[in-house]
């Protein structure tokens, strides 16, 4: 099966092949327990620099491994993703691993909507992106 929602699955990583999956008018939506990049970013433009910002903090000549538990049609146009990703974090080596949600929703076969779910304090468990993300009050991680 070929979802949207897994077609962004596949592409993590390659900027360059997420963007084309893009609407012009396409939003997606972090938690805002990732600091500077958690929120709503609207736009093709905003979203790509976004996806760059946000895999700045991998080192990209390893790529991202990417495994889809599941995928599904939902009705609207939506497509879902459970997802777990395994990356390399640039600036420690160390290897970084997390469960991710990806409900999508699209319009003539590009993407408008991401709403992306993760366990945004297992980010934070990792020196080399707590380096990458800023402090985010209320919240003390040793």
């Amino acid at each position: 099966m070929s979802t949207l929602a897994g077609d962004l699955a596949h592409a993590l990583g390659d900027v360059a092949a997420m963007q084309e999956l893009y609407a012009d008018d396409i939003s997606w939506t972090l938690p805002v327990t990732l600091g500077r990049i958690g929120g709503t970013h609207e736009g093709k433009e905003a979203v790509v620099a976004l996806n760059k910002m946000s895999f700045a903090a991998y080192d990209r000549t390893v790529g991202a491994d990417v495994d889809i538990h599941e995928e599904f049609d939902a009705e609207g146009g939506r497509s879902v993703a459970r997802i777990r990703v395994r990356l390399k974090v640039r600036a420690t080596g160390e290897g970084y691993e997390n469960e991710y949600v990806f409900v999508v929703r699209g319009r003539d076969g590009k993407i408008v909507e991401v709403v992306e779910y993760l366990d945004s304090l297992k980010v934070m468990h990792y020196e080399g992106l707590r380096k990458f993300l800023p402090a985010i009050p209320g919240v003390v991680v040793s």
